[in-house]
């Protein structure tokens, strides 16, 4: 009986760990802080043309409360706070070898962003409702979104539909605007659908089906770089699968997720992230995960900036929108005692040109790679 209830705690788990699966009001309360370090590696100097080579490092904490509230309705709060410095890139030019060299700020760029949340969830017997709003604030960044959502159990709850809309309006009034040139205040809306499906797949198993839909219009530039002209709407789809399935004989649990994303700006992606969730006994759990992800290049995308092109034809030298890829591997502790869950987790994230299924024809100098360790603190009451 011992392991059945186990087998059975372990696939909850599990199924909890989909976005459409938690259509159950909270038993308890729960409370919990955690802290980051996000440190992205520095460019080699001789790739930078002008300004600094150091990338951005970021430190951040997170605030989170859960409680029911009476017989059918629980409220989540949460609150986050970053605080984060470093040089960003504003450019590229082609270099003396032929391929493009970064202009970077030339001064270390300071910068915090503090974000509130609260969403309150009514329960029913097969369905669950929620309302959500959340404010994000930066120095030359400010955002608002609103959230709604529904959840719907189906089959003697082996199954739950889930539909969910969100709206966001951003607010830009980017720093030193007169001396570089830079639009001084613009802003920017975002609306979003999705839905899912949700299957218990047997004792053992529970598979996610997934789709969303983003519009987006306003300014979609990178005010902070030299020459960046963007379409001022964005269409952006994907789909996903999630499957979480618990080995008995191993006492343990295999998440694997994959996702493709599709947009009319050109870019194409998929996205694989594959843990496994030992237990090993007396509360501990490891998890080792790896995530692989490619995309191809936006249509308007320069490796290096044209100033020969007419000043509202889109281009941008983003390096987020070249074709390149991504691999990230982690590793994280956790343990559990009957009130308490601490956790420790280390992630260090690879990206390169060659690794991207419809590759840019040069690499580019600001591709990504960094480490982030994050430790969390839970309190159940």
């Amino acid at each position: 009986m011992k392991h059945k209830s186990t087998t059975v705690a372990a696939l909850t788990g599990a199924a909890m760990s989909l976005p459409a699966f938690s259509g159950t009001q909270p038993a308890e309360s729960t409370l919990s802080v955690s802290f980051s370090q996000y440190r992205e590696a520095d460019i080699p100097k001789d790739e930078v043309v002008a300004g600094s080579h150091e990338r951005y490092d970021i430190e951040g904490g997170k605030f989170r409360l859960v409680t029911p509230l009476g017989a059918d309705w629980s409220l989540a709060v949460d609150a986050t706070r970053e605080t984060m410095s470093g040089a960003s890139p504003w450019g590229t030019l082609y270099g003396a070898t032929g391929e493009p060299n970064l202009i970077m700020s030339g001064a270390t760029i300071s910068d915090s962003r503090t974000e509130v949340a609260l969403s309150s969830t009514r329960y029913t017997d097969n369905a669950s409702y929620t309302l959500g709003v959340a404010r994000s604030e930066e120095d030359d960044y400010k955002a608002t979104s609103y959230r709604i959502a529904g959840e719907w159990d189906r089959d003697n709850k082996l199954s739950t539909i889930a539909l969910g809309f969100s709206y966001s309006s951003d607010e830009l009034s980017p720093t030193e605007a007169v001396l570089f040139g830079r639009v001084p205040e613009a802003s920017r809306r975002s609306r979003s659908i999705s839905g899912s499906w949700t299957q218990v797949l047997g004792k053992n198993a529970v598979l996610q089906s997934g789709i969303s839909l983003t519009k987006k219009d306003g300014y979609l530039d990178d005010p902070y770089k030299l020459r960046d002209v963007r379409p001022d709407e964005r269409t952006q789809w994907a789909v996903s699968l999630r499957y979480r399935r618990f080995y008995d004989n191993r006492n343990a649990a295999l998440h694997l997720d994959y996702r493709y994303y599709d947009d009319d700006w050109g870019i194409d992606s998929h996205t694989i992230d594959l843990s496994w969730h030992q237990n090993l006994g007396i509360g501990f759990q490891l998890v080792p995960r790896v995530r692989i992800y490619s995309q191809a290049e936006a249509s308007f995308f320069e490796a290096a900036d044209d100033y020969t092109l007419p000043k509202n034809q889109p281009q941008s030298s983003d390096f987020r929108l070249s074709g390149y890829g991504a691999l990230s591997v982690g590793l994280k502790a956790i343990y559990r005692i009957p009130a308490w869950t601490v956790s420790l987790s280390v992630d260090q994230y690879r990206s390169d040109e060659r690794f991207g299924h419809n590759k840019s024809r040069y690499e580019h100098p600001a591709l990504l790679d960094f480490t982030l360790t994050n430790l969390g603190l839970e309190y159940r009451f």
